[in-house]
């Protein structure tokens, strides 16, 4: 049995991983609805089914100042936020070097929905951005699944 650790879960932004990234939380939901029939159990016992499906992320870092094409910042997540499109994110397991695999991830189109920046005395400052998926979330190759790991 394998274990993913945690330092190997990968955000990116339209392909570049997130810079100096030190948490990320997936939080798939669904949305349910209620059927309730003359044939379920005799009217009562509702059968439940499967509405919409929605995705949120949520992940935080060490702001930097001098961001990149290659190392999205807290200046280039707010400039995406404000545009008010959505954005192309994939997460999965590290692959080579710093960027999240491409060949076994989920993907989707999200909306920054909130970012903050926090910055305490004799502390870094740290940021925290959440994203709402828009659409489908899809899975590339395995996922998360037997997908390879640095090191092993």
């Amino acid at each position: 049995m394998a274990v993913l650790d945690g330092v190997n879960l990968i955000l990116s932004i339209e392909s570049k991983a997130l810079a100096f990234s030190t948490g990320c939380k997936i939080s798939t939901t669904t949305e349910t609805g209620q059927r309730q029939t003359k044939e379920s159990e005799g009217g009562k016992w509702p059968e439940e089914y499967a509405k919409s499906h929605s995705e949120e992320i949520s992940a935080d870092g060490l702001t930097i100042t001098d961001g990149s094409a290659d190392k999205p910042s807290y200046d280039q997540l707010k400039d995406k936020q404000l545009a008010g499109e959505p954005i192309e994110c994939t997460y999965g397991v590290r692959g080579e070097g710093r960027e999240g695999s491409t060949a076994n991830c989920y993907k989707g189109n999200y909306l920054i929905t909130s970012l903050e920046l926090d910055g305490q005395a004799n502390d870094d400052s740290k940021y925290s951005v959440k994203l709402k998926s828009v659409g489908k979330i899809s899975k590339i190759g395995t996922g998360l699944t037997a997908a390879a790991q640095p090191g092993s």
